[in-house]
């Protein structure tokens, strides 16, 4: 039976985090592809042109946050599947868990945040609009980047230190250092008002999402050999 469960958990987390690392990839190139950037429009009070560039866009943008909400679930399964994986540190294991069952909710609550300024408030640039816009779209852009620690920078450790002597080899925990490092950039971006959010605040994205597809690779290269085990 632990050898089954340990099959299951191995499959369920190669796959989902595959996958959500994918959806995070499609949405950040249809998010790129729009043009509109909520941060930088915050971070140079020009929430206005925001607004507008989001009209245009908003079919991509809804796109986009639809793609994202999917990713963070898929990365929640995938994260706990992993945190199952860790027999020898259980209590570490909780705490990477904790992280990604407060991050992932954190950052539905963010989106759908994000979609009310894209579909109820853009492409109105009246002065209503705007601090709509600016209050709803600040909660949203600190919630999301919030659960990015948490889920990308903070999680990969927390599951690296768990899995050590179960699945995580040595490489991949290297990695998940760099994954700390830019939750602490990313950090001290949100902290000193925003503008660092899209040049050096924002190395957390493809250094983390790089971090789950690399672990959902390991955990797929191993299914293999469990099948053979149970077999």
């Amino acid at each position: 039976m632990e050898a089954k469960h340990i099959e299951t958990a191995t499959r369920v987390g190669a796959y989902t985090a595959i996958a959500g690392s994918l959806c995070a990839l499609t949405g950040a190139a249809l998010w790129g592809l729009s043009g509109a950037d909520l941060d930088a429009a915050l971070a140079t009070g020009d929430t206005a042109s925001y607004l507008t560039a989001a009209g245009d866009a908003s079919l991509m943008l809804v796109t986009n946050l639809t793609i994202w909400i999917v990713m963070i679930f898929l990365m929640g399964i995938a994260a706990t599947a992993m945190a199952s994986l860790s027999g020898h540190r259980p209590v570490i294991a909780r705490f990477a868990m904790f992280c990604y069952w407060v991050g992932a909710p954190l950052v539905m609550a963010a989106y759908v945040a994000w979609l009310a300024v894209v579909v109820q408030i853009a492409p109105a640039t009246s002065p209503e609009a705007i601090m709509a816009a600016e209050v709803v779209g600040w909660f949203a852009s600190r919630a999301d980047w919030v659960a990015t620690i948490l889920v990308l920078g903070i999680g990969p450790p927390l599951l690296s230190l768990a899995g050590r002597e179960d699945w995580v080899p040595t490489w991949l925990a290297r990695w998940s250092v760099l994954t700390a490092v830019a939750g602490v950039l990313n950090a001290v971006a949100m902290l000193t008002g925003g503008s660092g959010l899209t040049t050096y605040g924002f190395v957390i994205i493809p250094i983390g999402v790089g971090w789950m597809l690399a672990a959902g690779i390991v955990l797929f290269r191993q299914i293999g050999a469990l099948q053979r085990q149970t077999a």
